[in-house]
């Protein structure tokens, strides 16, 4: 997927450096996949994003435990924003897969997927059918599958959304991940974009690499200590042959370097001490929590002069004492087994025994005499105070930040209110545009307001106002004859692109990767005929083989060149075939095709045919010549202009050509160079936008299928907004691929995953 879509940031990577002191947790990456739209989506997935990546670093625990953790503390965030705010309805599917010194541990939650290839297997995971219940946001508790695995080199990890498996097949882009190395990565992502038939998909590739070396300090740095005053817990980590041994952990003050496991070793097993994250201002909130972190320190520093016995105890103590001290501090701060005695190694025998500091003995360890009067019941009352004050110390913080939300909640609330205003004042002049601007502004404010104070009567009436004059202001007609299909599609199918000529259908199936054929009523109402696929990947035409089919275009009868009207087919390896009933399929020659790159749409115009090459980001135009397009191409766009064909959804011609990407940007070209032109800015426009159709008559329409708010927009040839369609019935606009526009008949058809559909146009 293009950085620019908006769903891009729903994917993060985490790779701390060794410098960093989060390192010892290894690498993070996750994927979100939310179902449902709102204004709120990205501040959503944000907040999920955050709360994930600093329950990860901060809480003590197995990899697998702190990733639950991670996600169901997301999932209460949001349940929380749901429940602050009924008419957002977010769901939403994570998966989360953390690589920490050649171990990888995934956990995931609702739709999301991931392949892990191996030189023995491929593994997916999750695998059962539970993965597609209870996703994050609802009221129950989401199923959370955890997936653990050591890695090896050159094991390949991808991580998808669940669209995957529509566009595609495991067996297609297993294939890809199991052939997948470092060499060829940037192949196997073309490869694998190619998979979504232009249409944007999330996901991640990783080939895995052993580290070869380590810098000087990397081992010093990659520590972190795991609560105040503890020492990192000792785990049996798997040796070479697969057995487990116990690594002993040994004090800086007792020990040399050479004693100590290395951070590489230990790295997956540490873990730090857990923060409370309160959202707080003020210098004194910081020293606060500085004192609470360290309470050791605090105290000490507190009582220091208040018991003189102990500073004439200290000042008499002698250093070997003190020595003493540190050390049974360093015993005590490393539970676990104590290294065995060995037989003692002479100079010759160990090069470095000379190098070596070498220790006196330590006497025996004996416990402190219990403390006695005033200064026992002295420590009680502070064992006592410690909680009332941290008590009062987060109270305080609490109620300040309480205050701060209801403030900012209330300025936001009167923000709102004063684009509603603006609302009246441009509906006196008749400016639309303004207007629908400012309501959603209005609602954008009010969205936040939910987020700090909840919904309150005066948001909740405010709302309804915005969306009544929504309502009105963006001309929303509902679609009454979408109750019965013109054909349902199995979940095995994927259809992708409709074709209509008079009663024929053809639609282009990407998951099965067949063109089929239906013949409808003179009312365009029913199905007469089902002929079913007329061309497949795989089939030998003119002894070419068809390749993975992409696009589907209607060639009308040209005069001296084409007596029938017909289909025309692209494949990947950039072959046009041509179909009708009466000759069947047959292989369209075309002048210097082993020049072209790699071909994602095509089109006819007035007899040319137009191929869009978004390897060369370049739109070579065939005229009609000979028995085929014999004719060398023409490069249709200006050597001036820098076309990004990279990404292309779809393409219409009217004279002018249109292009739409991945990212929602529709583009319009005019004998070669490009023209200013963007669609005007409605409430909700930013999804994902997988279709373009348009009357070729000057002053025509645009129609433009918006699949996430699941509507059909329609502008004007300027980019100023007219109208949308949306389902009457629930749902029948879900799942929405493709559209295609029957000018004779004023029939618009809409291709959807489940289904067909044939609507008059609204008059």
């Amino acid at each position: 997927m293009d950085h620019r879509n908006p769903r891009a940031n729903h994917l993060v990577r985490i790779e701390p450096t060794f410098d960093d002191e989060r390192s010892a947790r290894g690498n993070l990456y996750v994927l979100i996949e939310l179902i449902g739209g709102s204004s709120v989506s990205s501040f959503a997935v944000r907040e999920m994003q955050s709360i994930i990546e600093m329950t990860y670093y901060s809480a003590s625990g197995p990899v697998s435990t702190v990733l639950k953790r991670a996600i169901n503390s997301a999932h209460e965030s949001l349940r929380d924003l749901n429940r602050r705010s009924p008419d957002i309805d977010l769901e939403a599917g994570m998966i989360c897969a953390a690589i920490v010194q050649g171990h990888l541990v995934i956990a995931a939650a609702g739709p999301p997927m991931a392949l892990i290839a191996t030189e023995q297997r491929l593994d997916q995971f999750p695998l059962d059918a539970d993965r597609y219940t209870e996703p994050l946001g609802r009221e129950s508790q989401p199923n959370i599958h955890v997936y653990r695995h050591k890695l090896e080199q050159n094991d390949v990890l991808f991580l998808g959304e669940s669209e995957w498996f529509l566009q595609s097949d495991v067996r297609t882009i297993g294939g890809a991940i199991v052939s997948t190395s470092a060499a060829n990565m940037q192949d196997m992502v073309a490869h694998l974009r190619d998979q979504g038939e232009n249409i944007p998909l999330l996901g991640l590739l990783l080939v895995y690499s052993e580290q070869t070396g380590a810098g000087p300090d990397d081992e010093a740095n990659s520590r972190l200590p795991t609560a105040v005053g503890a020492a990192p817990p000792v785990r049996g980590v798997p040796d070479g042959a697969g057995r487990r041994s116990i690594i002993p952990f040994r004090s800086r003050r007792g020990a040399g370097t050479d004693d100590l496991p290395s951070a590489p070793t230990m790295q997956h097993q540490l873990a730090v001490p857990f923060r409370p994250f309160v959202k707080l201002r003020g210098p004194w909130y910081r020293r606060a929590l500085s004192y609470l972190g360290k309470p050791g320190r605090w105290m000490s520093g507190l009582f220091r002069d208040l018991l003189p016995e102990d500073q004439e105890k200290q000042a008499e103590a002698p250093q070997a004492e003190v020595s003493q001290d540190e050390a049974e501090l360093s015993h005590s701060a490393a539970p676990g087994p104590e290294p065995q005695p060995g037989p003692p190694t002479s100079p010759a025998q160990d090069p470095q025994a000379g190098e070596r500091l070498q220790l006196p003995a330590l006497p025996g360890y004996a416990p402190p005499e219990p403390t006695k009067g005033n200064r026992r019941r002295l420590f009680l009352s502070i064992a006592v105070l410690i909680p009332l004050l941290t008590s009062a110390v987060v109270g305080a913080a609490f109620l300040r930040e309480g205050t701060i939300n209801q403030e900012e909640g209330i300025q936001l609330v009167r923000l709102a209110d004063s684009r509603l205003l603006e609302v009246q004042q441009a509906m006196e002049i008749d400016d639309s545009a303004t207007a629908r601007a400012s309501l959603s502004e209005a609602q954008r404010y009010l969205d936040e307001a939910v987020l700090l104070v909840g919904v309150t009567e005066q948001i909740q009436e405010m709302s309804q106002v915005i969306a009544t004059q929504l309502q009105d202001l963006l001309q929303v007609r509902a679609l009454y004859s979408l109750d019965i299909p013109l054909l349902e599609y199995s979940s095995e199918a994927s259809p992708q692109r409709v074709v209509v000529s008079d009663q024929d259908i053809y639609v282009l199936d990407s998951s099965r990767q067949l063109v089929e054929h239906y013949r409808t009523n003179s009312d365009r109402t029913l199905l007469d005929e089902n002929s079913g696929a007329v061309l497949r990947e795989g089939d030998i035409v003119s002894g070419v083989s068809v390749g993975r089919i992409v696009d589907i275009a209607w060639q009308p009868r040209i005069l001296g060149f084409a007596e029938k009207a017909s289909l025309l087919v692209l494949d990947r390896n950039n072959n046009v075939f041509r179909y009708n009933r009466f000759d069947g399929a047959t292989h369209l020659q075309l002048a210097g095709q082993s020049t072209l790159g790699s071909i994602g749409q095509l089109a006819i115009y007035n007899g040319r045919l137009y191929l869009a090459d978004e390897r060369e980001n370049q739109i070579f135009r065939y005229t009609p010549a000979g028995l085929d397009y014999d004719e060398a191409p023409v490069s249709w766009f200006d050597e001036q202009v820098q076309g990004d064909l990279s990404g292309l959804v779809a393409m219409g011609i009217d004279g002018d050509i249109w292009l739409l990407t991945e990212d929602g940007t529709v583009l319009r070209y005019r004998q070669g160079e490009q023209l200013p032109f963007s669609l005007e800015r409605i409430p909700g426009l930013g999804g994902l936008l997988v279709d373009l159709v348009l009357d070729e008559s000057a002053d025509g329409t645009l129609y433009v299928a918006d699949a996430t708010e699941e509507r059909i927009l329609v502008f004007d040839k300027e980019g100023r907004y007219i109208e949308q369609f949306v389902d009457a019935e629930d749902m029948a606009l879900a799942g929405l691929r493709g559209l295609y526009l029957d000018e004779l008949t004023g029939m618009l058809y809409i291709l959807t995953s489940s289904a067909l559909y044939a609507h008059p146009l609204p008059r």
